[in-house]
């Protein structure tokens, strides 16, 4: 995993893992956050967010709920 891949995935985790995601979040809320909110966005190309999410799905580090019309996003509780 590279510099960049690295960073990203930290930032993942740790938006997954604030209070205000306890329902998940879609991979725009992940790029994007409202004035609301208190937590920061995850950064890099959507490519390269798609890509380390891909990779912290077969690592069991978040799973996909796919029932809604759109995917959400949820970090593994360990």
């Amino acid at each position: 995993m590279n510099k960049v891949h690295a960073l990203i995935k930290q930032e993942i985790i740790a938006a997954l893992s604030h209070v205000e995601a306890e329902d998940g979040l879609y991979l725009e809320n992940l790029q994007a956050v409202s004035e609301e909110e208190d937590r920061e966005p995850v950064s890099g190309s959507q490519e390269d967010i798609l890509e380390v999410l891909r990779d912290l799905i077969q690592q069991g580090e978040i799973t996909i709920d796919e029932t809604g019309p759109k995917v959400i996003f949820h970090l593994c509780q360990k």
